[in-house]
C-alpha cells in the first residue's frame, strides 16, 4: 500500500506535506501488502489511473471538470470538496476538506504575529518565473517560497499578520492557523476549479486579487505565439486565466504596476478573513474519524 501524490521537481511545499501526514497518522501503511494506492493531498483525481487497481481517496480533488474517470476500485473516505464529490456522482456529506489540516504543526501558533508583516505565497511555477522578493518588497510585503519544506513555510507564515496567496495550500494552511488571508492571481496557471472546491467547504466566497498583468523574466518567440492564441480563443478559460499568458518579458515598470496594486489590496481589512478556530477543529475531527475507519478497515495503525 503507497501513497499516491505528486512529486514536484524543485519542490512545493503542498504536496511535500504528503510525505509527513501519512507516515504520522499511518506509520506502518507502506507495510500493508495489498497492491493499493492511497490518494492524499491534492489535486491527484484527474482520470489517469488504473482501473483495475484498488485505489482509496484521503482527502483528494479533481483539478477540472469532468476530468474524473469513476470505477468500481475506489474507496472514497471523503474528497477535497463537493466539486469533485459531484463528479464522483458522492454524498457531499465526503466532500470535508484538505487532509493538510491534518498536519499537527499547524495547530500551533495560531493566529499568526498580530504586528507581523503580510505574506505572499506565490504558486511555486509563479515563484520560479520572476524575482518576487523584490516585487514583495516594494509592496511592503514578504514573500514565501512556496519550494521551501512545509515546516520552513508554516514557521514564516506564523510570522505573519496577515496572507496573500496564490498557492492553494498558502491559503489552507493560514486558514488552518486562523491568519486572515486573501486568495491572489499572478499568473494564467491558477486553477480556479480547485479553489472553489476547497472554498465551499470552509464557506468562504471566491474575491480574489487580480494582477492585470503577468510577470516573466523572459520568454522564447514560440512560447510568446502559443500565448497569443490562448489569449485570443480563452483556452481553458473556465478554470485558467488565459489573459495572463505572458507574451513578452516584464519591465520594471510592469514589476512597479503589480507591486502597487498588491499593496492597495494588503490595505483593505475587510478582504481579509480565516474560518473560526472551531470550524477548523470539527472538520479536523470529521477527518481523523475517517481516517480511524480506514485504519480499521485495512488492518493499520492509527496515531494521531
Amino acid at each position: 500500500m503507497n501513497i499516491k501524490y505528486c512529486p514536484i521537481e524543485g519542490g512545493n511545499f503542498g504536496d511535500t506535506l504528503n510525505t509527513m501526514v501519512w507516515d504520522r497518522l499511518f506509520p506502518d501503511l507502506t507495510l500493508h501488502k495489498e497492491d493499493m494506492l492511497v490518494y492524499g493531498i491534492g489535486t491527484l483525481l484527474d482520470g489517469r489511473h488504473d482501473q483495475s487497481r484498488k485505489k482509496i481517496v484521503l482527502g483528494s480533488g479533481i483539478g477540472e471538470a469532468h476530468a474524473a474517470m469513476p470505477d468500481p476500485n475506489w474507496d472514497f473516505r471523503w474528497v477535497r470538496g463537493p466539486l469533485s464529490a459531484q463528479e464522483f456522482g458522492l454524498s457531499h456529506e465526503l466532500a470535508l476538506g484538505d487532509p493538510a489540516v491534518l498536519w499537527p504543526a499547524l495547530q500551533a501558533g495560531r493566529g499568526g504575529t498580530p504586528d507581523g508583516p503580510i505574506g505572499l505565497v506565490p504558486h511555486y511555477r509563479t515563484w520560479d518565473s520572476y524575482d518576487w522578493v523584490r516585487v514583495a518588497n516594494d509592496a511592503g510585503m514578504v514573500v514565501i517560497n512556496p519550494r521551501q519544506s512545509p515546516d520552513d513555510v508554516v514557521a514564516q507564515l506564523q510570522g505573519c499578520s496577515r496572507v496573500m496567496a496564490e498557492s492553494l495550500h498558502g491559503a489552507i494552511c493560514a486558514d488552518a492557523m486562523a491568519i486572515p488571508w486573501a486568495p491572489c492571481i499572478l499568473a494564467h496557471r491558477f486553477n480556479e476549479f480547485k479553489w472553489r472546491d476547497w472554498l465551499a467547504t470552509v464557506n468562504r466566497d471566491f474575491s480574489p486579487m487580480v494582477a492585470d498583468r503577468p510577470l516573466v523574466r523572459s520568454i522564447s518567440k514560440p512560447k510568446a505565439l502559443a500565448n497569443r492564441l490562448a489569449r485570443l480563443v480563452k483556452y481553458k478559460a473556465h478554470t485558467r486565466r488565459p489573459s495572463l499568458r505572458a507574451v513578452a518579458p516584464a519591465t520594471l515598470a510592469d514589476a512597479r504596476q503589480v507591486s502597487q496594486a498588491l499593496a492597495r489590496y494588503a490595505r483593505q481589512d475587510s478582504c481579509f478573513a480565516c474560518s473560526r478556530p472551531a470550524d477548523v477543529d470539527r472538520q479536523r475531527q470529521r477527518m481523523l474519524v475517517a481516517c480511524h475507519a480506514f485504519a480499521n478497515d485495512y488492518g493499520l495503525r492509527f496515531t494521531p
